[in-house]
């Protein structure tokens, strides 16, 4: 129902903002051997909190 709807909302925004947090405390040699470029973070980030928004939803 909603109120799963709103929470997996609530739970994606958050771990978005963590996410990105955790990847700008990064040193520059991550991005060098880890990451190509940074639509792949913005894709990684996206993904990722809509698999678990789904998730959520489906509770």
């Amino acid at each position: 129902g909603f109120c799963w709807t709103r929470t997996g909302e609530r739970q994606a925004s958050r771990m978005r903002v963590r996410y990105l947090k955790a990847v700008l405390r990064q040193d520059v040699g991550y991005f060098d051997l880890k990451v190509s470029s940074s639509s792949e973070v913005v894709n990684n980030v996206s993904n990722d909190s809509l698999v678990i928004q789904d998730v959520l939803r489906e509770k």
